[in-house]
């Protein structure tokens, strides 16, 4: 895994976003998700303090699970790879199949 040096142990919600690179709205997303699965927000890091007028993070918690969850594994195997390639394929082919089909 990798290591990121934070220098808080909590960052609020817009200066967390920034500090990681990533918008609010595919944090926001995130959380969505994890409530839809019936899962806690406090499993992705996420603090709420009286007095706060956003919500904070504790950063090592979010990484941790952002790894766990939501970073997609690198193929091992040639077949894999292959495989990948062909659902791509797939997808595209099938876009193309639906747009000439609207077209018409």
């Amino acid at each position: 895994m990798v290591n990121y040096n934070f220098d808080k142990p909590w960052y609020r919600q817009t200066e967390f976003v920034n500090k990681l690179g990533m918008s609010n709205a595919c944090l926001k997303r995130y959380m969505s998700e994890q409530l839809k699965a019936g899962k806690s927000l406090a499993e992705m890091g996420y603090l709420k303090f009286k007095g706060f007028k956003e919500p904070c993070w504790e950063p090592h918690k979010f990484i941790a699970w952002l790894f766990e969850n939501k970073l997609e594994p690198e193929p091992t195997y040639d077949y894999e790879l292959a495989e990948q390639k062909k659902i791509r394929m797939g997808i595209i082919n099938f876009n193309k199949e639906k747009a000439k089909k609207e077209a018409i």
